[in-house]
């Protein structure tokens, strides 16, 4: 069973991708900051593509970057997409959709918006904000790090190939404030979390993965109920790692 559908329970819902999107989107603030994501069909495929000429196609309960593809409308109807290291090109829409459908057919799948990502050194990152109910019961931004992607992978999961990375170090070459920067995401984390809050009113604690494109601007791509914490052990200052394991024991994950 993978996290998102573990975390269905304990979320009092099922946190599947399409519903965390839903649940963003009901903010008004929010909004600007929630790629479209919709449940995958070919009518979709084709109108979001038209429209953002990349997407991914996820499964919609998935975790760990397992099944994502990228796919982009090259010009002159052709077309392409990406699993793992290995990439098809087709030329027409038709082709396209009969390969994937073949990876789709088991299980639900959504489609969202592609962002193109900050690059450092080359390589593709997003960042893992952590946020958590501290032990007054209040909503706290307890970490920001980065994750940058194996240079033949599209995806940045730890667990497929990408290294866990501070994310001043991913930042410097892009963002002349980085402090002002961070406690901009930190805000968005805790605004982010506490509408998901309302859906999903048993969370203890949310795992953001935020995208920033060009210009800088912040897209919530995934929320994890259950995320993985062993990436901030890598960061020079251990506190914000023990930190998140003292927040962990005081709502009962540890």
């Amino acid at each position: 069973m993978d996290e998102l559908q573990k975390g269905g329970d304990k979320l009092g819902g099922y946190a599947t991708k399409y519903n965390v999107s839903n649940s963003l989107l009901h903010n008004e603030e929010l909004r600007r900051n929630v790629p479209e994501t919709r449940m995958y069909s070919k009518s979709v495929l084709k109108t979001m593509l038209d429209k953002y000429k990349m997407v991914y196609v996820k499964p919609n309960s998935g975790t760990g970057g397992k099944g994502v593809m990228k796919v982009e409308r090259l010009g002159q109807g052709s077309y392409r997409y990406q699993l793992e290291t290995s990439a098809r090109t087709f030329d027409s829409f038709d082709g396209l959709v009969h390969s994937i459908s073949k990876r789709t057919e088991n299980c639900p799948y959504a489609v969202q918006r592609g962002i193109n990502l900050l690059r450092h050194s080359g390589h593709r990152f997003d960042l893992r904000i952590m946020v958590q109910k501290n032990p007054e019961g209040k909503w706290e931004t307890t970490g920001i790090i980065g994750r940058l992607g194996h240079p033949k992978k599209i995806i940045t999961n730890v667990c497929k190939g990408g290294r866990s990375k501070p994310v001043e170090l991913l930042l410097k070459e892009h963002v002349a404030d980085i402090a002002e920067y961070t406690n901009k995401l930190r805000n968005l984390g805790c605004q982010a979390t506490m509408q998901l809050n309302k859906t999903f009113p048993k969370i203890r604690e949310i795992g953001l993965d935020v995208g920033i494109d060009q210009n800088l601007h912040p897209w919530i791509l995934e929320a994890n109920p259950q995320p993985a914490i062993y990436g901030f052990k890598t960061l020079k200052d251990k506190r914000i790692y023990q930190k998140m394991c003292r927040y962990q024991k005081a709502y009962g994950r540890l």
